[in-house]
């Protein structure tokens, strides 16, 4: 699946401590104008997740976006508007990057400004931030061989800056 660092960067980007690569998923905007956590649970065979939480199950995710909206990362390519949900496809828009390793805290906190020490941001979390001032959602995923994983996603037009960003950053890290 193409994405905005096509040509830019060579994919996985990996250092001493950490790596970052892209994953590539169908992604869909679902929400509606209001109280639609039930037809999002039926479109999508799901339990709608908290406030600040995702859902999992098999290879998809429900992930809360805000009051009404919800992302849904799937295989699935069909979604169609359904009895009051909206479905958007974003799989373009966003560019969705993993970062993992043992440094991966210290590459994130040089420029999200949350706290996502071990104990703070737990695994199914998501919180949406900014990393050198450009927005993005983060979602802390299972760890991967003992180290924390991290799931970061940018809209398309910012993700080559930050990516420019987080390169220069994880090569000053040791």
């Amino acid at each position: 699946m193409a994405n905005a660092l096509n040509g830019h960067f060579e994919m996985p980007q990996t250092f001493p401590a950490v790596s970052i690569d892209v994953t590539a998923t169908n992604m869909w905007q679902l929400e509606g104008c209001d109280k639609v956590d039930a037809q999002v649970a039926h479109l999508t065979g799901m339990a709608v997740p908290s406030q600040g939480q995702v859902t999992v199950q098999g290879d998809e995710r429900l992930v809360w976006a805000g009051r009404d909206r919800y992302l849904l990362t799937t295989q699935r390519s069909d979604l169609t508007d359904h009895d009051g949900v909206y479905a958007t496809d974003q799989t373009y828009g966003k560019t969705q990057l993993l970062i993992t390793g043992e440094d991966a805290r210290a590459l994130l906190s040089r420029g999200l400004p949350l706290d996502i020490d071990e104990g703070q941001f737990a695994i199914g979390e998501v919180q949406h931030s900014h990393i050198n001032h450009i927005g993005v959602s983060v979602i802390r995923n299972a760890d991967v061989g003992g180290q924390p994983q991290f799931e970061v996603w940018v809209m398309r037009g910012f993700a080559k800056s930050l990516m420019e960003f987080l390169v220069h950053s994880a090569r000053t890290l040791r």
